[in-house]
């Protein structure tokens, strides 16, 4: 989903802002997430979605369209891979500041 376009749905709370980190990757994905659980990510014009080096450079881009908090989510396959009944997903609330 393109900047704008984001930018959009978030001001008519059709979605919910995210930040998304997985185990083992070293890079991190921006967007919104909706009522049913699918994700919206930040696009650029090719369509291909847009990764981030660091969480700040994730807030910032959130910040940039007007978003002050999000959900941070982290997922993990260990807990998986050790068949733990635990859940692998932890979910924050994050307060973007720039």
């Amino acid at each position: 989903m393109l900047e704008s376009e984001l930018k959009t749905q978030l001001s008519q709370f059709k979605l919910d802002p995210v930040i998304l980190s997985y185990a083992d990757a070293n890079h991190y994905l921006a967007g919104g997430v909706d009522i049913k659980g699918n994700y919206h990510l930040l696009t650029n014009k090719h369509g291909e979605t847009q990764t981030f080096n660091s969480l700040r450079e994730a807030e910032v881009a959130l910040a940039s369209l007007g978003v002050t908090a999000a959900i941070f989510e982290m997922q993990s396959a260990y807990d998986e891979m050790v068949a733990s009944d635990t859940a692998s997903t932890v979910r924050t609330k994050l307060h973007l500041v720039h």
